[in-house]
């Protein structure tokens, strides 16, 4: 063999020099003669690549030094050499320089390896150190292991380091090497699954004092599951375990990235390229990060975690050069997932001058990145790397990622239904000791409406400090605190805790109405019962309006004269119904910049549609509404009128809304908005009649202290043509009247009440009445 040859094979002799932090200068040392540094022209103190003869998988790295009277073909080198590289005693190594292009099959950045920003390194060690080790005790020996590594300077993955700690021998492998900033958890994450597989391309760095040190025990020491009682191991083995509701997106998820993850030959044999990207996108809290995780989890993939705080850099490309690094970083890894959490602040839009110049030259690298993904070189170096992105603002991404080819798939996380948060539920309650029926479960989902992942996570937690907190005071004897046996979360406390948790899908519309129920409005029976059937019968029968093929009304419009019960009606229906409530008054909408108005009516609908089932109930609604014959089209609100017509019958099918207007003025609303398949019902309120005019007296007397001479028929007999509004300012002026008497007074007598029933000011005039009468017969609408 030529001694010409820097690519050569050696016979190992190990030298090892003693076990200390200090000694590791010298452990990195690969010994060879003078004269084969010299013919090789391998420089004293240059890094090599130490590869095992027989399986070049295994390697090590050290730094070549002169060592005299060593034969030509004999390289000593240390214990930890031999570790790593897993050579035999007396057997072979082959040497290569790092700035050989052969080093490229074996690591990555040979030419110029990075300074490393986290070492993840596996305990294996057996000893009773591991029993009493603590957080101080665990912080010494990742100093002492960085004290290592720095001696040693060049870490890869794969190296292993054996040493004795307080008596007790330690036993590591570097897991996981990142040249990028990154938390703890994607680094234990990353370091578990890079422990569950060989990489023909192992990441290199070196390591200063600045590196983190992380110290994890294997995968295999955590699956301690089998030993806790009632726990299926293989349903915690799939990680779309911990996922709950979202049964069709997973189904979608398996054939879009698992498939291709785990079975490529099938693509090859089609001649089909997989799907290279994935975009999840909805509201927050909806689970798109935990269901990113649980892909990875499920792939048992390599995983590479992006938030653009990592990527930026204070100097002109260095945002790009990170991003090509970190997709290089997946390739060598393949089959790899890189997750992109809230790709919009990381890839904006870039028309209309939107975005900085350094987002404009990220979005053009990762595009660039993404068109060049899975071009393989064959079978055998084929990259498997798929992209995994979330968002809430799917429309702020450039245009140019949301293309087959890039984005080949885009899966929205939505608004859980009932059925989907009673899933959700039944996860979060799985880890924890309760004794709630399914039953009860089902009726809680079905309640909250509006309620996402996160919320009903937050409902649960809650529930939980309300269980423990009964338990503290329950058991306050130091001697009973530890028995936890009979410590359950309750049907109660998980109610509770839904009361104290606002929905987030409702958080920014959200209008506390008042509770008032059917029983506290007087006079309007028909009105009530009408709603009843436009509302409550769709949610209650659905299989009856499937059967029938009856559609739900979409609208409802409550006219009649002002004081009628006809905002009243409209928060007893948000009570009774448990829908999501969102009242809207017409004025308030009104903007006057352009377009705004009717941004602010696509928003509501936008908002509504996500939180459905809900009402959306409009005030005053002429205010928005005004008819445009009567103006000649040039309705300064027309843009408003026009956006409210097609949100409720549209391009775009309104789904699982109804919306309920309150109007006095019905004559002046355009009759676009009133047709079936908008406001389908017409429903006039109009004053109470003797029997209404009796109800709403007793209800308002509920909770004063009258008379018992106090007659409410003859009140009632008194009170012809008032409104119910009307009634009850009659019943605050008797009261007041009295006051005026005798401040002392026990109770409001007859006498109070027929003065203030003489005095009453009647809004409600016969012209009135006649108006709407002959709106009613002019209009051509059958009011129900």
């Amino acid at each position: 063999m030529a001694t010409t040859r820097r690519d050569r094979t050696f016979t190992v002799q190990i030298l090892d020099p003693l076990d200390s932090p200090s000694s590791s200068r010298t452990r990195r040392r690969i010994y060879l003669n003078p004269d084969v540094l010299k013919n090789t022209r391998i420089q004293s103190g240059e890094p090599l690549l130490i590869l095992n003869d027989k399986d070049q998988e295994f390697l090590s790295i050290g730094v070549a030094w002169p060592l005299p009277d060593l034969p030509l073909e004999v390289t000593a080198i240390s214990t930890a050499h031999v570790l790593s590289a897993k050579i035999d005693t007396n057997g072979e190594a082959r040497l290569i320089q790092l700035s050989d292009g052969n080093a490229s099959r074996y690591i990555s950045s040979p030419r110029n390896p990075p300074f490393a920003h986290s070492v993840v390194l596996l305990d294996h060690s057996v000893s009773p150190l591991e029993q009493k080790r603590d957080n101080k005790r665990n912080s010494w020996i990742s100093n002492y292991v960085k004290e290592l590594l720095v001696g040693f300077k060049y870490t890869f993955e794969g190296q292993r380091i054996q040493f004795t700690y307080e008596g007790h021998p330690m036993d590591l492998t570097v897991a996981h090497v990142s040249a990028n900033p990154s938390t703890e958890e994607t680094s234990q994450l990353d370091a578990e699954f890079a422990a569950m597989k060989i990489s023909p391309v192992k990441s290199v760095g070196i390591v200063t004092w600045d590196t983190k040190i992380y110290i994890r025990r294997p995968p295999q020491a955590k699956e301690t599951i089998k030993d806790r009682p009632n726990v299926d191991v293989e349903k915690h083995s799939d990680g779309y375990s911990t996922v709950g509701g979202l049964e069709k997106q997973i189904t979608q998820i398996r054939d879009l990235i698992d498939m291709p993850l785990t079975r490529p030959d099938l693509f090859r044999h089609f001649g089909l390229k997989p799907p290279k990207g994935l975009l999840l996108y909805g509201p927050p809290g909806t689970g798109k990060t935990h269901l990113a995780r649980a892909i990875v989890a499920s792939t048992r993939a390599s995983v590479v975690t992006v938030n653009g705080s990592e990527l930026s850099g204070a100097y002109h490309g260095e945002t790009e050069e990170r991003l090509r690094n970190i997709f290089a970083e997946a390739r060598r890894r393949s089959p790899c997932i890189v997750v992109l959490d809230e790709v919009d602040a990381l890839c904006p839009r870039r028309e209309e001058g939107g975005g900085s110049e350094v987002e404009k030259r990220v979005v053009a690298t990762l595009l660039t990145i993404m068109d060049g993904m899975g071009e393989s070189k064959g079978e055998e170096q084929e990259e498997r790397v798929v992209v995994i992105a979330t968002t809430n603002r799917p429309n702020a991404i450039d245009p140019a990622l949301r293309r087959p080819g890039r984005f080949d798939r885009e899966i929205e996380i939505g608004i859980p239904d009932a059925r989907a948060r009673f899933s959700i539920l039944k996860v979060l309650l799985s880890k924890s000791p309760h004794n709630i029926p399914d039953g009860i479960l089902h009726s809680i989902a079905n309640r909250a409406h509006g309620y996402v992942g996160a919320d009903l996570s937050a409902v649960v937690r809650e529930a939980g400090t309300v269980a423990i907190k009964r338990f503290v005071t329950l058991h306050q004897e130091p001697s009973r605190v530890h028995d936890t046996k009979d410590a359950l979360l309750t049907t109660d406390d998980l109610l509770t805790g839904l009361s104290a948790v606002q929905p987030s899908a409702m958080r920014e519309v959200y209008v506390e109405v008042p509770a008032v129920r059917w029983e506290d409005i007087g006079g309007q029976a028909k009105v009530q019962q009408k709603l009843r059937e436009c509302i409550e019968w769709p949610l209650k029968h659905p299989e009856s309006f499937a059967r029938l093929g009856v559609r739900p009304p979409k609208g409802i419009l409550l006219f009649g004269p002002p004081g009628c019960s006809k905002t009243l009606t409209a928060r007893a229906l948000a009570t009774e119904s448990g829908l999501n409530f969102i009242a809207v008054k017409g004025p308030e909408l009104l903007n006057k910049y352009v377009g705004e108005s009717e941004r602010a009516v696509r928003e509501i609908f936008r908002k509504a549609r996500a939180a459905s089932p809900s009402i959306v109930f409009f005030d005053e609604i002429d205010a928005l509404s005004t008819s445009r014959s009567d103006n000649g089209g040039n309705s300064k609100h027309e843009g408003v009128l026009t956006t409210l017509l097609n949100e409720m019958d549209g391009v775009q099918e309104l789904v699982g809304v109804v919306v309920v207007a309150a109007t006095n003025r019905p004559d002046v609303i355009d009759s676009a908005l009133m047709r079936p398949g908008r406001l389908d019902r017409i429903l006039y309120v109009g004053p109470p009649d003797y029997e209404g005019r009796v109800e709403i007296l007793r209800i308002r007397m509920r909770g004063m202290a009258v008379a018992s001479d106090v007659d409410v028929e003859e009140l009632a007999r008194l009170t012809e043509g008032c409104s119910g509004a009307e009634l009850t300012a009659l019943c605050q002026d008797a009261a007041l009247l009295t006051m005026k008497t005798d401040i002392n007074a026990a109770s409001v007598p007859q006498s109070a009440f027929v003065s203030a029933a003489a005095s009453v000011r009647r809004q409600i005039t016969p012209d009135i009445l006649a108006h709407f009468q002959r709106w009613r017969d002019t209009s051509g609408l059958t009011s129900a």
